[in-house]
């Protein structure tokens, strides 16, 4: 006889075959109630994480029921998942003033079975295995990888004297804050009035992604959780101060300084006479995030000028009420509860911005800025003059506006002073300054003008070649070289009076020194031949005559 008491959320779920591989256990634990005539009732509840990886409740779980100290397989029962009860747990932070964290929701479901087991004195191990981890844990090695186990013993003691299971009372918080302090109560029922102990445990693995859900369970022994280590291990599982239970009544402690998912395990152990008959293993998951309390700010500039229409920009935190007030605190009817606002005025003046955030709580924070409306007189008028020059040629530029107190062009590169209202300007090419103005009561102007470079004409006097030259080593003249600085491509050619090339150049660089096969030319008149191309595409083809001199 199965009995199962289902409870998920199924909002957006999407349910997969039971060969689906999951990426989303959270937590869980197994416990036992004897019900008389050797019967339990076995109580197995799985927490999966609502958002990260496949989120699908397995179904049927299956329950792997083993002889202990052996690895014979006693029975397995299988309880099927029933989609029509849903249960989110509750997000509840301590402290009123904490902020829920997004994106951070647990789903629960409680699966149910009875079960008749005949005395044996070794008892038996009842087992559950899924993978895999939820993919943020932090303090294991490749949680997408690590499955998790479990599990509970009912003893041969705990036969003989018709034992049940202690149970926790109340599950873990969902999520807890960074920086402050954690007090959980984990302590735990137990219908046989035994003694209690409290400790930390480590949590167990399970089956990997290759074989995700297995039928039936893995025997035991099962093999504890490896941690990242360092920093993370029994004694330190979350960073900060580390957790630690009252063995005595199970209130947790400690204090984590890490964001992030962490894995923790607790374990209750039952005694009866000061012996062991039982333990209860519980393996949850804690979602560390920052919740700070709520934080007012804005964005807003200390003079508007020229329009009464502001826009505010909102950029508090940990807030999600608010409430605006525009003339604070003259006027308290001009106030809105929208996020960033936009807000019209019906005149210049000064007025006092206040943004309360968490309005009407103990936590609420209020941000005050001031405000300045203004109006300009006048227009920004940017000119040149003139607006087109040649490569090399100057230009004026100027600002103008009434009430200008300081001006600032870019780029400054060819200015002859970035900072003066009317610079003379000598781009290289056609190049857009950008000014801006400041005005003396604190409003800014910004304005704009092009001058357009044409590039020199791919001729005389921009591509120069001398008529003569005397190589006679006196330091002037004494070799023949094209002078240009504006073309890409160059050659030219020098020639004797018989048509020999005695000489040719490929680069601007290149100079002849009035030599030919190593031996001086003879004073006399040569040809040559030029062609080049100029930065702007245009070509120059030119022949004429050179006079060598000695």
């Amino acid at each position: 006889m199965n009995i199962f008491r289902p409870a998920t959320l199924l909002v957006f779920s999407l349910f997969f075959s039971t060969n689906a591989f999951a990426t989303h256990i959270v937590g869980g634990e197994i416990t036992y109630r004897y019900l008389g005539a050797k019967k339990y009732e076995i109580t197995l509840t799985v927490y999966r994480d609502c958002f990260n990886g496949q989120p699908a409740f397995d179904n049927p779980a299956t329950v792997g029921v083993y002889k202990s100290g052996t690895d014979s397989l006693f029975l397995t029962l299988s309880l099927p998942y029933d989609n029509t009860t849903n249960d989110t747990l509750p997000i509840v932070l301590n402290n009123p003033c904490l902020v829920v964290p997004p994106n951070v929701c647990v789903h629960k479901a409680t699966y149910q079975s009875i079960v008749q087991l005949p005395y044996r004195p070794a008892g038996y191990t009842l087992v559950y295995q899924r993978c895999c981890r939820n993919r943020l844990i932090r303090n294991i090695p490749d949680p997408l990888n690590t499955g998790i186990s479990f599990t509970t013993e009912i003893s041969g003691k705990a036969l003989l004297n018709g034992n049940s299971a202690a149970n926790f009372n109340h599950w873990p918080p969902v999520a807890i804050c960074v920086h402050q302090p954690i007090s959980f109560d984990h302590a735990a029922s137990d219908l046989d009035g035994d003694s209690l102990g409290y400790r930390l445990c480590a949590p167990l693995g399970g089956p990997d992604s290759l074989n995700s859900i297995p039928n039936p369970p893995a025997a035991p022994p099962y093999d504890a959780l490896v941690w990242v280590d360092p920093p993370y291990n029994l004694l330190n599982l979350m960073g900060g101060v580390p957790l630690s239970i009252d063995p005595l009544t199970g209130l947790l402690s400690g204090i984590p300084s890490t964001l992030g998912n962490f894995v923790v395990g607790v374990c209750v152990d039952e005694f009866r006479a000061d012996t062991l008959i039982s333990t209860t293993r519980r393996d949850f998951q804690y979602n560390v995030a920052d919740c700070g309390s709520p934080t007012a700010a804005f964005f807003l500039p200390d003079i508007v000028c020229d329009t009464l229409l502001v826009a505010f920009e909102n950029q508090s935190q940990n807030a999600l009420y608010f409430r605006w007030y525009f003339d604070w605190p003259d006027n308290l009817s001009q106030t809105s509860v929208a996020y960033a606002p936009v807000y019209s005025y019906q005149d210049t003046g000064v007025y006092n911005i206040a943004l309360i955030a968490a309005p009407n709580t103990p936590c609420s924070d209020t941000a005050v800025i001031k405000l300045h409306l203004v109006e300009t007189v006048g227009d920004l008028v940017v000119a040149a003059n003139p607006m087109v020059i040649k490569r090399g040629d100057m230009t004026q530029l100027t600002a103008s506006i009434p009430g200008a107190v300081n001006f600032v062009w870019s780029p400054a590169d060819h200015l002859s002073n970035a900072e003066v209202f009317n610079p003379t300007a000598a781009p290289l090419e056609t190049e857009t300054y950008l000014v801006g103005v400041t005005m003396a009561n604190g409003c800014e102007k910004t304005g704009r003008v092009t001058v357009v470079v044409v590039p020199p004409a791919c001729d005389e006097p921009f591509v120069f070649f001398p008529t003569g030259f005397s190589p006679n080593n006196d330091g002037e003249n004494d070799v023949l070289k094209l002078e240009s600085n504006i073309v890409s491509e160059v050659y030219w050619a020098v020639y004797n009076r018989w048509g020999q090339k005695v000489f040719e150049a490929n680069t601007l660089e290149d100079t002849w020194d009035g030599t030919f096969l190593g031996q001086p030319q003879p004073v006399e008149t040569y040809g040559y031949y030029l062609r080049v191309r100029c930065l702007d595409g245009i070509e120059t083809f030119k022949k004429g005559n050179v006079t060598l001199l000695r």
